[in-house]
């Protein structure tokens, strides 16, 4: 060894690897370096209620794995979403032909002899899917509003369901409540109570996802069952006219239609990076362009819902440019150049004057009280650059109130950073206030007890015969109420009553009796009984509902 060390060949040997080290050593330093250069401030996480772990593969799914492994992680966590709307609308005037009477005669004539007929007012069920993810093993379900308070008609605005179930991916269905919801930016959170803690996703973070990223969207399509599509990120903070005012939305090709609403777009890991929301189409079905909520928008949303039970959001008290900046105004205001920190590229958005929320000039607002001024050019708000008024307006929106936010402007060619402390943007909520059924606190406030809802009388020989039951006695069904607890369990006409709790039941004046004596919250077990109309064979169910 010793002989190696003092020849020339070692001495060579020695410094190769004294080099080699020193190599390794600064190559780790400057590495170490460059990552602490690239540390950026933690993303906004998903608030959770409950414990245990989410559903999340420990590293990326490769493209020769496919992506059973990613659907297979996710899938549970993926739910079902049917609504019913109860629509009550005043009809025409009453039966009996008065229409055709009156067609001929008049109103003056059919008031003088019969008096003046009110409308009858008309119920029917509107019923819609959709889908969701559970986010929360408490049982805290994401989708979209418009799942959870669907449109009913063009006339119509949107509202909360009559009645909302979710089914999960073991066939398992419960009732959910409305925890909130947001109409800006389409996302509506639902609750539902289970025996045990809940599978759930895991939510990712859309800074790190890029464009030609392969996606899933998991969903429920024209109802046929969870199915699971695949493609890639096509675009990212796309802005959609005549969409919702804050989507900043992800494109992606991966196959999304009717029914995919709510259903999560999900990254190789199997991390929740969007909530699927609608598509561009012209036949009805996907065409390759669909978007997603990313989850940067969402989450803000998510955390306001489940721990204020309404949404707040940002104002800043600036008038935007209509027009994006061109060059020519660029040179006159001062923000084009060579900026090595891209402050000074070209980009911003021209404040034209500092205003109050009703859009009038006030010395009152945040960006006035931070000293911005009109003519300034905002060029970034917090981490965020900000190229268009629509990046201003989506940054200020999903930034809590009273949070202090630094703002760099340029003015004249200066650039300036400013300290701005939002203020909470009041206006779309006092508009939705005088427009009832869009705010889910109205509507859970209104929200009345439901009723037993069935109409039924005694069993005829005639009504058995047509019917073609073999049956001595029992109560027929004649109408269940839209919305009411009969029709949760499922009841219709007309089918047969044969059993209550157990006891036989054969006029409807013991169903009548059975059903009054029992206490308030007792559970009620019926046995139906009826014909099947294709295979004319007797079919006998149970259903039950509590007792109001």
């Amino acid at each position: 060894m010793k002989q190696l060390l003092t020849s020339k060949k070692g001495i060579t040997l020695l410094a190769l690897c004294i080099t080699l080290l020193l190599g390794i050593t600064i190559g780790t330093i400057i590495s170490d370096g460059v990552l602490s250069a690239q540390e950026e401030t933690p993303v906004e996480l998903l608030q959770i209620q409950g414990e245990g772990s989410p559903l999340l593969l420990g590293e990326s799914a490769s493209l020769g794995e496919g992506f059973a492994r990613v659907a297979n992680t996710v899938e549970p966590a993926v739910v079902n979403i049917s609504t019913t709307a109860i629509i009550r609308t005043s009809g025409g005037q009453g039966g009996g032909g008065q229409g055709d009477f009156q067609e001929f005669f008049g109103d003056d004539f059919w008031q003088r002899f019969f008096g003046p007929m009110a409308p009858q007012p008309q119920e029917r069920k509107a019923t819609s899917l959709g889908t969701g993810v559970i986010v929360d093993s408490e049982g805290y379900v994401l989708t979209n509003y418009h799942v959870v308070a669907p449109p009913v008609s063009r006339r119509d605005t949107s509202r909360i369901a009559d009645k909302i179930e979710v089914k999960l991916h073991t066939g398992e269905t419960y009732v959910a409540r409305v925890i909130g919801g947001d109409p800006e930016s389409d996302l509506g959170v639902l609750k539902i109570n289970t025996p045990k803690p809940l599978p759930f996703a895991k939510v990712g973070d859309t800074s790190k996802m890029q464009v030609g990223d392969w996606v899933l969207a998991i969903g429920n399509p024209f109802g046929v069952g969870q199915t699971v599509t695949s493609g890639i990120v096509s675009a990212t903070g796309r802005v959609v006219a005549g969409s919702t005012s804050f989507g900043d939305y992800i494109q992606t090709d991966a196959a999304i239609n009717p029914g995919n609403s709510g259903g999560p777009l999900v990254n190789m890991r199997g991390e929740v990076i969007g909530i699927n929301t609608f598509i561009f189409t012209r036949s009805g079905g996907s065409v390759g362009i669909g978007f997603a909520i990313p989850s940067s928008v969402f989450i803000n949303s998510y955390n306001q819902i489940v721990t204020k039970g309404k949404i707040e959001r940002g104002w800043l008290g600036v008038q935007m440019n209509t027009y994006d900046l061109t060059k020519t105004m660029g040179d006159f205001f001062g923000v084009n150049g060579d900026d090595p920190d891209g402050i000074k590229d070209g980009d911003g958005v021209l404040i034209t004057e500092l205003i109050d929320e009703k859009g009038e000039p006030a010395t009152t607002g945040p960006a006035y009280l931070a000293g911005m001024r009109p003519e300034d050019v905002i060029v970034k708000f917090g981490d965020r650059e900000v190229e268009s008024a629509f990046d201003l307006r989506v940054v200020v929106a999903n930034t809590p109130p009273s949070k202090q936010v630094p703002v760099v402007v340029v003015r004249k060619g200066a650039v300036e950073t400013l300290t701005v402390t939002l203020a909470e943007r009041t206006l779309e909520r006092n508009e939705r206030g005088q427009n009832e059924g869009l705010s889910f606190e109205e509507r859970h406030e209104e929200e009345r007890e439901k009723e037993i809802g069935l109409e039924f009388e005694t069993l005829s020989r005639r009504d058995a015969e047509s019917l073609n039951l073999d049956l001595s006695g029992g109560v027929l069904i004649r109408e269940v109420a839209p919305g009411s607890l009969a029709d949760e369990a499922g009841l219709t006409a007309p089918q047969v009553i044969t059993h209550l709790n157990g006891n036989p039941v054969t006029t409807a004046q013991e169903l009548f009796d059975s059903i009054s004596t029992l206490a308030s919250g007792q559970g009620v077990v019926l046995r139906v009984v009826w014909q099947t109309p294709q295979s004319r064979q007797l079919s006998i169910a149970y259903t039950s509902f509590v007792k109001p």
